[in-house]
Formats: C-alpha cells, sequence, structure tokens
C-alpha cells in the first residue's frame, strides 16, 4: 500500500521518493548521499505511517536526522531552506522584489 503524504495545508499526496532525493542533491549532497538518505527513509516510512499516512514534517525530520549523520554541510542548507508561501489566489511571490500583478492570473 503506498504512503500518503499530509501537507501543512492538510492536502493527502502519494510519496514521492524523487521529492526527497532531489531535494537531498540540491542542499548539497552528492547523488549517492542523497540515494543513501532516501533509501533509509523509505525504509522509515512504513514504521512511521499511520493508517497509510505520515506528515510532510515528520518526513522533513527524518531526511535530516539521516543527512546529519551523512553530510552536516548538506543538513545544514537543507535545514535552512524555506519554501516560499503561496498567496491567496494560488499566486506565489517571486523572489527578487517584484511586485504582485495588478490582478490576479486568469481573473
Amino acid at each position: 500500500m503506498p504512503v500518503k503524504v499530509q501537507k501543512k495545508d492538510g492536502r493527502l499526496e502519494d510519496f514521492d521518493r524523487n521529492k526527497v532525493l532531489n531535494g537531498v542533491v540540491k542542499s548539497g549532497a552528492t547523488p549517492q548521499q542523497a540515494e543513501e538518505v532516501t533509501k533509509q527513509v523509505e525504509a522509515w516510512l512504513s514504521t512511521a505511517a499511520v493508517g497509510g499516512v505520515v506528515s510532510s514534517m515528520a518526513i522533513r525530520n527524518k531526511v535530516l536526522e539521516v543527512l546529519r549523520g551523512i553530510n552536516p554541510v548538506a543538513a545544514a542548507s537543507f535545514e535552512s531552506y524555506q519554501k516560499p508561501a503561496a498567496a491567496p489566489g494560488g499566486w506565489t511571490p517571486p523572489q527578487g522584489g517584484e511586485q504582485p500583478p495588478s490582478t490576479p492570473p486568469f481573473a
């Protein structure tokens, strides 16, 4: 049975190992280190899921725990990353000081 991930906003989505793998690589880990972290997180998921569901924060915490033991510098980078918050209507604020559109897209 595939594990579902409960996002911060309450949505459920299937666990996607590529999200873990890519996030760890983007934090500065090697592809081999990212694969090792991902394998350990996948092994942990079956014990952590309650009713087939695990929170995205629990996954993030587990990634950090494993990554700290493999590559502490990448772990610090991973930990400091914050996703830009989506504004109402789905618009995500751009980075670099741009202003929001005067009318919502596709209004």
